[in-house]
């Protein structure tokens, strides 16, 4: 049995950060068919603090690796740990998100659920615990904690993980809305096709969570 918390991201020292970063690390290591130097450009493996200082404030890679006229606010990080001792095996991650081209216009967005989406950024799970249901105990987590009628957004690279990733952000409610080439795997990498996948709300994919 795992035991899942939820935590203000600043709560969590620099090593329960590198920690997280390693499960990230050997999740995709085992479910991407990448190699070493390729996942750890993905999950920036060689910039601990990077990682670190972008799930306290996502708002540090707005322009960087997000896109520009983004805000995000309220960032929740869900831990599991199994009973038996207090080493997570897995997280999730989430923050409210808004877009506009002005400061202006993405405050009234703040201020109502219609384009006020709950981002899922992340969910990892080490292998060895994948399959048990943990997964979904994260993601039960983090949305009891968000809006109900609440929009939720994730993004999927169906290329790269062809049976699992989008496929199963469809069975809980998530449909295509728009797709783009992003480099995953480094700055001199091929682009590879992420899409963005968008559920109606919150309360629609607990229900489908189960």
């Amino acid at each position: 049995m795992s035991e899942v918390r939820l935590y203000d991201p600043a709560k969590l020292d620099s090593d329960k950060w590198r920690q997280l970063q390693t499960i990230e690390r050997e999740a995709f290591d085992h479910t991407l068919d990448r190699s070493q130097a390729e996942i750890d450009e993905l999950v920036g493996w060689n910039d601990p603090e990077r990682f670190r200082l972008s799930h306290l404030d996502p708002n540090t890679e707005v322009g960087r690796h997000y896109n520009a006229n983004q805000s995000y606010t309220r960032p929740k990080v869900a831990v599991a740990t199994e009973n038996s001792n207090s080493e997570p095996i897995g997280f999730a991650y989430s923050a409210r998100n808004v877009s506009g081209s002005s400061e202006g216009i993405r405050l009234m967005k703040k201020l109502s659920v219609v384009k006020n989406y709950l981002w899922v950024r992340e969910i990892a799970v080490k292998p060895e615990h994948q399959q048990r249901g943990v997964a979904k105990s994260l993601g039960r987590t983090l949305l009891r904690d968000a809006i109900s009628l609440q929009p939720v957004t994730a993004y999927a690279w169906p290329d790269e993980d062809p049976d699992f990733m989008q496929s199963t952000l469809e069975k809980l409610g998530f449909v295509p809305t728009d797709e783009q080439q992003v480099k995953l795997f480094g700055a001199n990498s091929d682009p590879v096709r992420q899409v963005r996948m968008e559920a109606a709300s919150v309360r629609t994919v607990l229900k489908n969570i189960g």
